[in-house]
C-alpha cells in the first residue's frame, strides 16, 4: 500500500467516513493539506505522526466547514499553529 493510499484510510478513519464515495473529495483535501503545510514551511513526511495530524486537523475543519471561507475557529488555529511551529522547526522545515 502506498504512503498516499495509507494516509486516505487513516484520513477517512479520522474523518468516521466508509467506503469510496467521498475518495475523491478527501484526496482533494488531503493535497490541499500538503501544500497548506509545504507552504507553512512543514516538510511532507507521511511517517511523521506530527505532520499527519496536521494534515488530519486541516482536512478535518475543511471536510465538516464546506461553506464560504471564514475565521478559523481558536482550537483548530492554536492546535495548528503549534504544530506547524514543531513541523518547521524540529523536522527540517524552514531553516531560517
Amino acid at each position: 500500500m502506498s504512503a498516499e493510499t495509507a494516509m486516505l484510510e487513516e484520513v477517512k478513519d479520522y474523518l468516521r467516513v466508509d467506503g469510496s464515495d467521498d475518495d475523491s473529495q478527501v484526496k482533494g483535501l488531503i493535497s490541499a493539506a500538503d501544500i497548506y503545510l509545504e507552504n507553512a514551511g512543514a516538510v511532507k513526511d507521511y511517517d511523521n505522526n506530527l505532520y499527519k495530524l496536521a494534515v488530519k486537523i486541516l482536512v478535518t475543519h475543511w471536510y465538516e466547514n464546506r461553506l464560504p471561507v471564514g475565521e478559523v475557529t481558536e482550537e483548530m488555529a492554536f492546535s495548528l499553529r503549534h504544530i506547524l511551529l514543531q513541523l518547521k522547526y524540529c523536522y527540517g522545515g524552514d531553516e531560517t
